[in-house]
C-alpha cells in the first residue's frame, strides 16, 4: 500500500482569501482520521501474515513435514516481503508529512509576522490620529521636516551599519588568514621539533663516541709509558709505539671535533625550534584575539543592522506621512477615521489568517507525528515478518535434516 495525502489546504495554496475560515474541530477531526488511518493500514498488514500458519516443530512424517515447511517458507517470504514495502511506503509517508509540516509551520510564521506588523502600524495610526487636525492645517510642514530628519538619521544609522559590517566581514577575512598561519606554524614547529630530535640524538651519539676514543686514547697513552719494552725496545719499535699513541690521540680530538660541531648544530636547531614553538605561541593567541573581536563585531554589525532596518521602517513611515498630509491637505483629517478603520480591519484579517495557519500547523504536526508512530509500527512489523521467515527457513533446514538422518538408518539388505 502506498501512503498518499489527498487533503487539499487553502491557506497553502493561496486560497485563504477565498474560503471561509475552518474551524478548529474540522482539523483536529482530520489529523484524528489520519492517524487512525495510518495505524488500520498497519495493523492490516500485520494481520497478513497468518500466524498459525507457521508449524515450527510440528512431526507431520518425513515428506509431509518438509512440504510444509517449505509452504510455510513461502508464505513467511511473501509476508516479509510485503512488511518490507509496508515499511517503505510509511517511511515515505512520514517523510512526507514533515515536509508538509514544515511548509505549513514556514507559512504560519511568516503570516504571524505580516500580522504583527499590520496591528503595529495600524497602533501607530491610531496614536497619530489624535494629531491629525493639527497636521491637516499647520502640521504639514512638520511632517515634511520630520520626514527630512529621519531620511538623515537612516542616512547615518546605514552608515554606520556599513562600517561595522566591513569591520566585521575583514575580522572574518582576518580569522581565515590567522587560521592558516597557525596551521603554518604548527607544521614549521613539528618541523623544526623534528629537526632538533634528529640533531640532539647526532650530538649524544657523537658526544659518546668521542669521550670513548678519548678514553681510549688516555688508556692507551697510561699503557704505553707503563710498558716494560719502554726504553728497551729498538728505535723502530718506539717510533711506532709512539706513532699508535699520537693517531689515537689525532682520532679522539677529532671525534671531540665533530662533538662540538654536533653540539653547536643541536644548539642551532633547539634555538630554531624555540623561535617556531613562539611563533606558533604568538600566532595562537593573535587567533584566539581575533575570534574574541570577531564575536563583539558580529554583536555590533546585527545590532547596527537591525537599528537601519528599524530606521528604515520609521523613515518609510514619516515619508508615507508626509506626501498622504501634502495630498490630501485639511481633507485627510476627516478621513483619518476611514483610514484608521481599512488598517483595523487589515490587521484583524491578517491576524485571522495567522490563526488558521497556525491551526492548519498543528493539524499538519499531529500528522506528521501519526506518521511517525506508523512508519515506527510498520518498521517493527517489517522487523517480526523478517524473524518470522528466518524461523521459516530453519524449520526447512531441520526438516531436510530429518529426512537425511531417516535415510542413514536405512541398512543395506
Amino acid at each position: 500500500m502506498v501512503y498518499s495525502r489527498t487533503e487539499v489546504t487553502p491557506l497553502l495554496n493561496g486560497e485563504a482569501s477565498k474560503a471561509e475560515a475552518p474551524s478548529y474541530g474540522r482539523y483536529v477531526a482530520g489529523a484524528v482520521i489520519f492517524t487512525l488511518g495510518l495505524l488500520a493500514v498497519v495493523s492490516f498488514q500485520s494481520a497478513a501474515l497468518p500466524m498459525g500458519s507457521v508449524r515450527l516443530g510440528e512431526d507431520a512424517g518425513a515428506g509431509g513435514g518438509l512440504a510444509a515447511s517449505e509452504a510455510d517458507r513461502r508464505t513467511a517470504a511473501a509476508a516479509a516481503a510485503l512488511s518490507s514495502q509496508t515499511s517503505k511506503n510509511a517511511k515515505d509517508a512520514k517523510e512526507k508529512a514533515d515536509y508538509v509540516f514544515a511548509e505549513a509551520n514556514a507559512e504560519a510564521e511568516k503570516l504571524q509576522k505580516l500580522a504583527v506588523q499590520a496591528r503595529k502600524d495600524f497602533e501607530i495610526a491610531k496614536g497619530d490620529n489624535a494629531a491629525d487636525g493639527e497636521f491637516a492645517t499647520s502640521g504639514i510642514q512638520a511632517l515634511e521636516d520630520d520626514a527630512l530628519a529621519q531620511d538623515a538619521s537612516l542616512t547615518s544609522t546605514t552608515a554606520t551599519y556599513e562600517a561595522a559590517r566591513n569591520t566585521y566581514q575583514n575580522s572574518t577575512d582576518k580569522i581565515v588568514v590567522l587560521t592558516t598561519e597557525l596551521a603554518d606554524a604548527k607544521a614549521a614547529t613539528a618541523e623544526a621539533q623534528s629537526k632538533y630530535d634528529a640533531a640532539s640524538a647526532t650530538a649524544d651519539t657523537a658526544k659518546a663516541t668521542a669521550d670513548d676514543l678519548s678514553k681510549a686514547a688516555e688508556d692507551l697513552n697510561t699503557a704505553s709509558q707503563a710498558d716494560e719494552k719502554v726504553g728497551e725496545e729498538k728505535v723502530a719499535e718506539a717510533a711506532a709505539r709512539a706513532t699508535a699513541v699520537g693517531a689515537a690521540a689525532d682520532k679522539a680530538k677529532a671525534a671531540e671535533i665533530v662533538a662540538a660541531k654536533a653540539k653547536k648544530t643541536s644548539a642551532d636547531n633547539l634555538d630554531a625550534l624555540n623561535a617556531a614553538k613562539l611563533f606558533q605561541k604568538t600566532a595562537q593567541e593573535s587567533l584566539d584575539a581575533e575570534n574574541a573581536r570577531n564575536k563583539v563585531l558580529a554583536a555590533q554589525s546585527n545590532q547596527s543592522e537591525q537599528d537601519m532596518i528599524q530606521q528604515a521602517h520609521i523613515t518609510a513611515l514619516a515619508k508615507t506621512a508626509s506626501a498622504d498630509a501634502k495630498a490630501t491637505s485639511e481633507s485627510s483629517f476627516y478621513n483619518s477615521s476611514s483610514s484608521t478603520s481599512k488598517m483595523e480591519d487589515a490587521a484583524k484579517k491578517a491576524e485571522e489568517k495567522a490563526a488558521i495557519a497556525a491551526t492548519v500547523a498543528a493539524v499538519r504536526e499531529a500528522e506528521a507525528k501519526a506518521a511517525t508512530v506508523a512508519a515506527q509500527a510498520a518498521g517493527d512489523e517489517d522487523a517480526i515478518a523478517k524473524s518470522q521467515l528466518a524461523l521459516a527457513e530453519a524449520q526447512v533446514k531441520v526438516e531436510e535434516k530429518k529426512i537425511e538422518a531417516a535415510k542413514n538408518l536405512i541398512t543395506p539388505a
